[in-house]
């Protein structure tokens, strides 16, 4: 990534993406002071320190090693940790004694929290940090059930953190709410965990990435432990933190973050051609980008109106709703330019053969039409060209999966507990393409929620996103599918219509030929142009519908739109508690993903080609 500008020092609302910040955050999971012998605290302190310590060196060296991938601000380190008595506890101190921020992910308000501490010096410990958190999440758990409340601490502890550092004797779960059982959490995630034993000894590394041809719910395997060292360290962060290595994907993302908004948009074909049908209406938003731009403005207000800070929880979500933004903007563009091109080359390719033949029927225009042929074949193998040389096709599609993955994030991080599915997949959750390691990024950059999550408010909080994340796909799916079913349906009425008329042109000049060989020698020339025009024009017609994948897209959609509409009438069905919604909001993101695989297999074969 040494070509171009350095991400972060262009200016201007058109400049480019948002520049990322280069953040880690660290979870922390621990047995209470009570499990951890009196004699082996001290030393427990001492290698939680040391661990922050390397983590953070390791980090430094790979931040100089990668400027150009992230923005110019110092390196920001975090650590989320529930605040119980014990290992969480001294990690917060051990963090901020070296200048991190601390964030506090706790099981209930802060006050019933309190009657978890043993004495007046833990309750003073545990208001200190506290007041030193950079932000606090106080989650809805019943004081009636307190380990249940722990598991859902534990969750958002792994939802929120990069790598979670684990306190523990290394024994499977005796109990809910252990930090066994957060464990067993973070390795379902593909989350990487430090695993320091509460008697002396050396750390080790899980973490499924060592071991990525399977998903193992083993931490006893040794496939998927490696010794806390260096060389481990450099590989856990270099597959978390580093653009991938493929020069294909570094180029990708340097051409991504030197992308320009156009205020003009040229390329009309494809909204010309929905107007033409009935399919929709040729709109500003088609040639002025400052539409574009608007319009998503506009709905992520309704969406902060609606869902933060009044329903108790709030989330900065500023650096997220630039980057889908940028990137919306910048799919819809090359969409646009992209079916457009295809359009141009099946339209003018059919008015190349008519004017072909139409030079039987015109003699004394021979030249004219020659040399018009010849400028429509030349403008066809141009566009083809540009098209390929700029990568239309493949920018759009890298576009627009990568603002879909943005898209739920928001909604994820305001329910507190939720995650999106990590890069790559379970097993081994290292970004393979650039579009993963940014919506990654952005996700650890926007840190925790903050506020609390009551009880009362767990229904209305998901309620609302409902209303503003969930509904509006519903309804964008359906009317997507409609829109391009008709325009589907349309095309293949007009392309046998064509068919039809050529029948009926053949069937004229056999009865010709048959009754009236005069009449078919005088009109031979227009009959030849018909009987092979009206098929060029037909078959580009097809080309179009295929080319453009209507009919699968249509059914892509409503697959989509009923699966959302499943959720939210599980949502809505009175039974949800705020992990139950949280699950549901997580399915709810996977179906918004859940084509956009199997739909980039399918539309990256169907680039922009003559042949």
């Amino acid at each position: 990534m040494r070509e171009g500008v350095r991400n972060g020092d262009r200016q201007g609302p058109s400049a480019g993406p948002p520049p990322l910040p280069f953040a880690l955050t660290i979870g922390v999971t621990g047995h209470r002071l009570e499990a951890i012998p009196a004699k082996q605290r001290t030393g427990v302190q001492t290698r939680i320190a040391d661990v922050l310590a390397r983590l953070e060196a390791e980090a430094l060296s790979l931040h100089r090693r990668e400027p150009d991938l992230f923005a110019s601000d110092a390196p920001l380190f975090t650590l989320v940790s529930p605040l119980a008595e014990g290992a969480d506890q001294m990690a917060a101190e051990a963090a901020l004694a070296r200048g991190w921020q601390l964030q506090a992910i706790l099981p209930f308000d802060r006050q019933t929290y309190l009657a978890d501490f043993n004495d007046d010096d833990s309750r003073a410990r545990y208001d200190r940090l506290v007041a030193s958190a950079r932000c606090t999440l106080e989650l809805p758990g019943d004081p009636q059930d307190r380990l249940e409340a722990y598991v859902m601490a534990g969750r958002g502890t792994v939802a929120h953190c990069d790598i979670l550092i684990a306190v523990w004797d290394g024994l499977p779960p005796r109990g809910r709410g252990g930090t066994a059982e957060v464990v067993e959490l973070a390795i379902q995630r593909g989350t990487a965990i430090i695993h320091l034993p509460v008697d002396p000894g050396e750390g080790r590394i899980l973490w499924s990435a060592f071991d990525p041809n399977v998903l193992t719910r083993s931490r006893h395997d040794a496939n998927v432990s490696r010794p806390f060292d260096k060389d481990s360290l450099r590989q856990l962060l270099e597959g978390m933190l580093a653009l991938p290595p493929s020069e294909a994907e570094r180029r990708f993302y340097s051409q991504f973050s030197n992308e320009r908004q156009r205020r003009l948009r040229a390329r009309l074909e494809y909204p010309i051609l929905l107007a033409l049908t009935g399919t929709g209406r040729l709109k500003r938003a088609h040639w002025h980008e400052g539409k574009s731009a608007a319009a998503i403005e506009e709905e992520w207000q309704n969406f902060l109106a609606g869902c933060t800070d009044c329903h108790g929880v709030s989330a900065p979500l500023d650096l997220l709703q630039k980057a889908y933004g940028w990137a919306d903007r910048m799919a819809t563009y090359y969409a646009q330019t992209f079916r457009s091109g295809h359009i141009f080359n099946f339209v003018f390719a059919a008015t190349a053969v008519i004017l072909g033949l139409s030079s039987f029927a015109l003699p004394t225009s021979k030249l004219h039409l020659a040399i018009a042929e010849m400028l429509i074949t030349l403008a066809i193998i141009i566009n083809t060209a540009v098209g390929m040389k700029q990568e239309w096709h493949r920018r759009w599609l890298d576009y627009r999966q990568l603002a879909e993955r943005l898209r739920p994030l928001r909604s994820l991080k305001l329910m507190g507990i939720a995650a999106p599915d990590p890069p790559g997949s379970q097993a081994n959750p290292v970004a393979r393409r650039w579009i993963d390691w940014y919506a990654a990024s952005i996700w650890r950059a926007l840190g925790c929620p903050h506020g609390r999550i009551g009880q009362e408010n767990v229904a209305e909080l998901t309620d609302s996103i409902v209303r503003h994340e969930i509904e509006p796909q519903i309804a964008y799916n359906e009317r997507s599918a409609h829109q391009i079913e008709t325009l589907d349906r349309r095309l293949a009425r007009f392309g046998m219509a064509l068919f039809v008329l050529t029948l009926i042109a053949s069937v004229a000049v056999i009865w010709g030929l048959i009754f009236d060989p005069d009449w078919v020698n005088n009109t031979q020339n227009w009959a030849t142009l018909m009987s092979a025009g009206f098929p060029a024009v037909g078959t580009a017609i097809f080309g179009i519908r295929f080319q453009g994948d209507f009919g699968a897209s249509a059914l892509r959609s409503r697959s989509t739109a009923r699966t959302l509409a499943a959720i939210r009438d599980q949502i809505g069905d009175g039974k949800s508690n705020l992990n139950r919604s949280a699950d549901l909001m997580e399915q709810s993101a996977r179906a918004m993903l859940g084509d956009l695989d199997e739909w980039r297999l399918i539309i990256q074969q169907l680039d922009l080609s003559v042949g």
